[in-house]
């Protein structure tokens, strides 16, 4: 379960759920004095339950915690230069590599940095949940993607500004009016250290806290998305439509799949309105992207699914691929 969105700071971590728990005995080990780990060092210690890394440990062997099947939980000393720990598992320094995931712990908090997975990692962890922790960070490791590495189409930062990297791998400089105004937001809100979801983050950020709702009464028809969202991005202002088409082309043009919907929501006066937001498709789901009503209500609607959107039930009549 991935966390939602609050309007200017977002919750980075993804919940791995406890499919199974029993009583387990406590005992305790604290390892430090330079050493290095393996499962020599817990050979005569099956029973452990609780493991401390000093800060003098340099070296953890990938086989260091197989035996120990009633371990539920690793914490690391904040001096130590080469391990850190997180909700009792062990990780790299810089959170990216679950080391261990303790074989009794029955759910962790994993962080969003962590997006790969060390050998003998999950060893002695109960299939269902081994399964749910290495979807988690797999679809971590997919929303950490820098620009470069995103495939396809979209726009990159380079020395010389932002320049829209065709299928093949050209540079071009944008060579349409809304290609260059949404280069223009991104050049406000990203930086070229900044990962693909990042990115998007900044961007829906930028786009709520610099675009105003303006009340207009046309829906619109026809192939229109283009240019109601180039009509925002000059005006600064516009209806739901012009949030969604805008904020869609702005998710497109960072390598996304994106769709603008139209549809309705439950109106605030009672009944239904008409409405638009943006589906983007991440690690093979797609997601609800609503930045007028995160403009309107102030948090909630980064990333969401159907069911949990807030102002729900949303019922999605039409939708529009987006593409330049």
């Amino acid at each position: 379960m991935l966390g939602h969105g609050a309007k200017v700071k977002f919750i980075a971590f993804a919940m791995v759920l406890a499919l199974v728990s029993s009583f387990i005995p406590a005992a305790r080990v604290e390892a430090s004095e330079g050493v290095v780990l393996s499962a020599k060092s817990f050979r005569n210690e099956l029973d452990i339950t609780t493991v401390h890394i000093g800060s003098d440990v340099t070296e953890i062997t990938s086989g260091a915690f197989r035996n120990l099947i009633r371990l539920r939980s690793i914490t690391v000393s904040d001096n130590n230069p080469y391990y850190a720990s997180y909700s009792n598992c062990l990780y790299d320094k810089d959170m990216t590599v679950l080391l261990c995931f303790p074989a009794a712990l029955s759910g962790a908090v994993i962080p969003a940095s962590v997006v790969s997975i060390g050998e003998n990692a999950l060893y002695g962890v109960p299939d269902g949940l081994k399964e749910e922790i290495r979807n988690v960070i797999h679809a971590q490791a997919a929303g950490n993607l820098m620009e470069w590495e995103v495939p396809g189409s979209h726009f990159i930062h380079t020395e010389y500004g932002i320049k829209w990297r065709k299928e093949d791998g050209t540079l071009i400089q944008p060579d349409t009016e809304l290609k260059k105004l949404v280069a223009a937001v991104l050049d406000n809100c990203t930086t070229s250290g900044m990962s693909q979801e990042k990115q998007l983050e900044s961007c829906f950020n930028y786009f709520v806290n610099s675009f105003a709702y303006q009340r207009e009464m046309d829906v619109p028809i026809g192939n229109w998305t283009g240019a109601y969202a180039e009509a925002m991005l000059k005006d600064g202002s516009g209806n739901c439509y012009k949030y969604a088409a805008a904020f869609g082309y702005i998710a497109r043009g960072l390598g996304y799949e994106t769709r603008v919907c139209s549809g309705t929501v439950r109106a605030s006066t009672g009944g239904r309105t008409g409405h638009a937001w943006v589906e983007i498709k991440m690690s093979d789901k797609w997601y609800v992207f609503d930045p007028e009503m995160q403009d309107a209500k102030g948090s909630g609607y980064y990333k969401v699914t159907y069911d949990s959107y807030p102002a729900g039930p949303i019922e999605r009549s039409a939708s529009w691929v987006i593409e330049y």
